[in-house]
């Protein structure tokens, strides 16, 4: 019963957590956008060299082409593939890869495997069980191979060891520790990985006698659950906005009333920015300090 109210608890706190997250990204100010090009929206053959629909004459007075077909594409090549590692740095990407890939498999095998620990047994339920088994087994080890490789990345090479913090080597420790305990249960039979979702599936009262392993891998995924929600691992769903909301966000304001009457609320905030050439002494508002009184940018500035 303590085990399944840990289980319990942890699912709270990373809902909550996550929601709290998102709701709060969304409260902020609108984000400074990149615009830079090429992005994957608008016609492909402004893609390759990186166009945008601002080349067109009178541009606000025509409709504007988008693909979200390529946006699709990107994001699907990002997720699954890394092409962002894969492009800037090779030597990480095969270790990340294999620790993504660990992850993504334990938590779709997980979610399959309490989908039959829930549904009455038939013929169909043994080939699906059979086929979590080696899913799991598939799993474990590349996720461990993963998270060992990155930890040795960076211990030892200087592009990364320099900004490696204590937080990043203790995730990779956790992560690493999930998929070890995982694969020692693998390797105990009945009282194995499967047995342990099936188990907590079916929210019993009394789970029996069970492993030290066992007991220490049902804590390590309640606390990876608990504590998600306040690293930066919550990359896995805040890239959404990084992409849409700030890479690739290129829309004219004219187009957005909304978006309009969210910069003009920007533009009166007051800043309190200590950089020299913004001598601005938290007073100002950013209208003032873009343009003085004749319009030629040079407001609050030092």
């Amino acid at each position: 019963m303590l085990t399944v109210m840990l289980i319990s608890v942890a699912l709270v706190v990373f809902l909550a957590g996550n929601l709290v997250r998102v709701v709060k990204f969304l409260r902020m100010p609108s984000p400074l956008r990149w615009e830079l090009y090429p992005i994957p929206k608008g016609p492909q053959e402004r893609q390759r060299y990186g166009g945008s629909y601002f080349e067109d004459s009178d541009w606000w007075t025509k409709p504007r082409a988008s693909s979200h077909k390529s946006e699709a594409v990107f994001v699907l090549k990002e997720v699954f593939l890394l092409r962002g590692v894969w492009e800037n740095f090779r030597g990480l990407w095969l270790w990340s890869w294999l620790l993504h890939w660990g992850l993504y498999l334990y938590l779709l095998i997980t979610l399959f495997a309490i989908g039959e620990a829930l549904l009455p047994a038939d013929a169909g339920a043994l080939v699906l069980h059979a086929a979590l088994i080696y899913g799991y087994r598939l799993a474990c080890p590349l996720g461990l191979a993963g998270a060992l490789g990155m930890l040795a990345m960076r211990s030892w090479h200087p592009r990364v060891r320099a900004f490696t913090t204590r937080t990043g080597i203790f995730d990779l420790l956790l992560l690493g520790s999930i998929f070890a305990t995982g694969n020692l249960l693998l390797t105990t039979g009945p009282d194995g990985l499967h047995s342990m979702i099936r188990g907590l599936a079916r929210f019993p009262t009394r789970l029996g006698n069970h492993s030290v392993t066992w007991h220490l891998h049902v804590c390590l995924v309640a606390f990876f659950l608990a504590y998600f929600p306040f690293t930066h691992m919550t990359h896995a769903y805040m890239k959404y906005f990084m992409w849409h909301q700030v890479r690739w966000d290129d829309s004219a304001s004219v187009h957005d009333p909304y978006a309009a009457k969210e910069l003009a609320v920007n533009l009166q905030r007051k800043t309190s920015w200590a950089a020299a050439h913004i001598a601005a002494g938290g007073t100002a508002a950013w209208s003032e300090i873009v343009a003085d009184a004749d319009g030629n940018g040079a407001g609050k500035r030092a």
